[in-house]
C-alpha cells in the first residue's frame, strides 16, 4: 500500500530520521497517524514512545540541546515545539510499536511509525474507513469515555454492544471510599497551599 510506504518516508523526514542517526530508539503512534489515514489535517500533537527511561532521557537530553520550546513536564513525559511541530514525549514505556498500539482503547487510533514501517491493528483500516469506534482495550474506563465524545465529534460512531462494553466498564469501577469526618477534618489541617499541586495529562 503505497499510503505505508509515504507514511514512512513522511514520519522519517518528519523526526524519525533524525532520532535514528542521534542513536535514540523511538516510535510515533496514536492519533497524528490516525489523522494522516484519514487524508485530514494534522491538528493533533506528534506522540513520541521509547522502549525504556534510558531511550527517553537521551531523547529528552537531545532535544534540551537543540533548545526546543519545552511547554510543560509532568510525571507523564513532557511536551516540546520543535522545528514548528509539537512532540509529546510520553513516559510510558513499551518493548514494540506493535506493544504500544495493543494498549491502545480504540482500533481506529492503533497506528504507529518507526523508520522502517508502519504498524496497525487487525481491523484498524476497515474501522477507520467505516468510522467505527471499536473497543480494543479498556484500561481507564472513564478516560475511554471521554476520548468516545470527542471521536464522535469527529464523525465517528458506536454501535449498542461497544457501548455496552464500555458502560460496564464504567460500572465495575472500584467506588471511592466514603471518609469518616474526623479522617477528612485530619487531611485538611494537615493541608496547605503549598501542598497543591496540578497535572496536565497526555491526549
Amino acid at each position: 500500500m503505497i499510503q505505508i510506504t509515504n507514511a514512512v518516508e513522511r514520519y522519517g523526514k518528519l523526526i524519525l530520521n533524525e532520532m535514528k542517526e542521534a542513536d535514540i530508539k523511538c516510535w510515533l503512534a496514536g492519533g497524528a497517524l490516525r489523522d494522516y489515514f484519514m487524508g485530514v489535517p494534522v491538528k493533533t500533537d506528534y506522540d513520541m514512545f521509547f522502549p525504556n527511561e534510558v531511550e527517553y532521557k537521551k531523547a529528552r537530553t537531545y532535544f534540551e540541546n537543540k533548545d526546543c520550546e519545552i511547554k510543560w513536564e509532568s510525571d507523564n513525559g513532557m511536551k516540546i515545539v520543535y522545528n514548528g511541530k509539537t512532540f509529546d514525549l510520553v513516559k510510558k514505556f513499551f518493548a514494540t510499536p506493535k506493544e504500544t498500539i495493543d494498549a491502545f482503547d480504540f482500533t481506529v487510533s492503533m497506528f504507529a511509525v518507526d523508520t522502517e514501517t508502519v504498524y496497525y491493528g487487525e481491523t484498524t483500516f476497515m474501522d477507520l474507513a467505516k468510522r467505527q469506534l471499536m473497543i480494543n482495550k479498556i484500561t481507564y474506563p472513564a478516560s475511554t469515555m471521554s476520548r468516545a465524545f470527542r471521536y464522535y465529534k469527529k464523525g465517528f460512531s458506536m454501535c449498542l454492544g461497544e457501548m455496552k462494553k464500555l458502560v460496564e466498564a464504567i460500572q465495575d469501577m472500584p467506588k471511592p471510599e466514603q471518609k469518616k469526618e474526623e479522617q477528612i477534618q485530619n487531611e485538611e489541617e494537615k493541608s496547605s497551599g503549598d501542598d497543591l499541586a496540578f497535572f496536565v495529562g497526555i491526549d
